[in-house]
């Protein structure tokens, strides 16, 4: 089992790419979420915090992973990783890629986390 230098490491890129306080890590799946994902996985060098957020959220929103897709787009917009822009941006690219429907929903949750955030939509001729 991963040590509590992992744990900590783990709960802190959460924070980061989630923009929430670090969960309490008391099961199993949660050790191994904290560990594996994001200290493992989003603690790696070998791509930015911003190309994993733009593989993360095409990834969901293609699946159709309605609750995920809602906590990527939130997570990245909150963090200013990616600005409503270049969300609009993705969301472009994933309708074009994965289908109307996981387009919407990527949509569906950037309207919502914009309106949260208190981050303006472009309007269409700003867009691209």
């Amino acid at each position: 089992m991963p040590d509590s230098e992992t744990r900590a490491q783990g709960k802190q890129i959460f924070s980061e790419v989630t923009q929430l306080e670090p969960l309490e890590v008391e099961d199993q799946f949660m050790v191994e979420n904290m560990d594996q994902c994001f200290a493992g996985l989003w603690g790696r060098p070998g791509l930015s915090r911003r190309e994993r957020r733009f593989l993360s959220l095409a990834t969901v929103a293609a699946r159709g992973m309605d609750l995920e897709t809602q906590f990527h787009v939130k997570g990245a917009l909150a963090s200013g990783d990616i600005s409503a822009a270049e969300m609009m941006e993705i969301i472009l690219h994933v309708r074009q890629y994965a289908g109307w429907p996981a387009g919407a929903t990527l949509y569906r949750h950037y309207r919502a986390a914009c309106a949260e955030l208190g981050l303006e939509v472009p309007a269409a001729d700003e867009a691209g």
